[in-house]
C-alpha cells in the first residue's frame, strides 16, 4: 500500500473512482475517474493541469490528489515520472 506523507493510498470501493487516500484520523478522499489513465508529462496532462488550476486544492483535497498524480505545477504537467514511484493499483 503507497503511503505518503501520512496517507494511505489504496484502490476505492466508490463507484466512478480509482483511488482512495485515508489519513492517519481515518478519513478518506476518493479521486480519480474510473476508467482513464493518468498520462503526466503530455498533452492531456497539460489539459488537465490548465483545467483544473482555477479549482480550490487545499493539500489532502481529491483535487490536491489529482493534481499530484498528473505531476501539475501551475497550468503544466511537468513531468512523466508517477506519483508515488510507481503507483501499482488498479
Amino acid at each position: 500500500m503507497p503511503q505518503y506523507e501520512g496517507y494511505n493510498v489504496t484502490a476505492s470501493e466508490r463507484e466512478g473512482k480509482k483511488y482512495k487516500a485515508v489519513d492517519d484520523e481515518g478519513n478518506e478522499i476518493h479521486f480519480g475517474a474510473s476508467g482513464y489513465r493518468i498520462k503526466p508529462g503530455t498533452d492531456a496532462g497539460n489539459s488537465y493541469c490548465a483545467r483544473s488550476a482555477g479549482i480550490p486544492s487545499p493539500k489532502g483535497s481529491a483535487n490536491w490528489w489529482a493534481r499530484q498524480l498528473w505531476s501539475c505545477e501551475g497550468r503544466r504537467s511537468v513531468s512523466d515520472k508517477p506519483f508515488f514511484g510507481k503507483i501499482d493499483l488498479p
